[in-house]
């Protein structure tokens, strides 16, 4: 348990340490004002079901309580934004996040990024993200080759529906330096598991 949660800050955190090693980046950089303006919360079915689509996974195994329980639509879909007319008699949605939404967030996709990085390792021929990686025993022979930079597209491609910027193909690729640093005792799943969750838990992913 005490492992997978420094796994969990380190990929929350590489922001952070990468910037504080860099006088220059201590500055707030400016964000561009919303087009829209009007950024909403997915919800439960949106969320689930983008995520099942980014991942190729079947809606029903994104997320799973107990290996029984839909996380999205049975466990945690009051606090995701939906409703529970039968057990908890709120016919109406809230129409507002609560305390616990970003926790419940975090466990979806980091139970379904864990659950592709195991899907492609054991059949990388066949995955739809991480394939093509060359493997030094359980590491990455060479973070900053092609294969490892040619996955992070994907991945961001199939999750944003975009390119990647060369800022996030160099943090993505400095998370898999930092994860080794660690001594993580299998750092490729670790860093598929990581990147995976860095972007699909990104606002750009969470929000329409």
């Amino acid at each position: 348990m005490r492992h997978s949660h420094a796994l969990l800050v380190a990929a929350l955190g590489f922001w952070s340490a990468s910037c504080s090693s860099n006088p220059a980046n201590t500055e707030p950089q400016p964000v561009a004002a919303s087009a829209r303006g009007n950024l909403r919360f997915k919800g439960p079915e949106r969320l689930n079901a983008d995520v099942a689509q980014a991942l190729e996974l079947p809606a029903a195994e994104v997320c799973k309580e107990l290996g029984l329980y839909a996380c999205t639509t049975v466990v945690h879909n009051v606090a995701l934004g939906g409703v529970e007319p039968y057990g908890a008699g709120l016919y109406e949605a809230s129409g507002i996040t609560s305390a616990t939404t970003p926790l419940v967030v975090d466990r979806v996709m980091w139970a379904a990024c864990s659950k592709r990085a195991d899907l492609d390792l054991a059949n990388p021929a066949a995955a739809p993200i991480f394939t093509g990686l060359p493997l030094a025993g359980s590491k990455l022979q060479n973070p900053d080759g092609e294969e490892v930079r040619a996955a992070i597209t994907r991945l961001v491609q199939r999750a944003l529906l975009r390119e990647p910027s060369d800022a996030e193909l160099s943090r993505y690729v400095q998370l898999a330096r930092d994860i080794e640093a660690t001594g993580n005792g299998n750092p490729a799943r670790a860093w598929m598991q990581s990147v995976c969750f860095a972007v699909l838990s990104s606002p750009e992913a969470i929000f329409y």
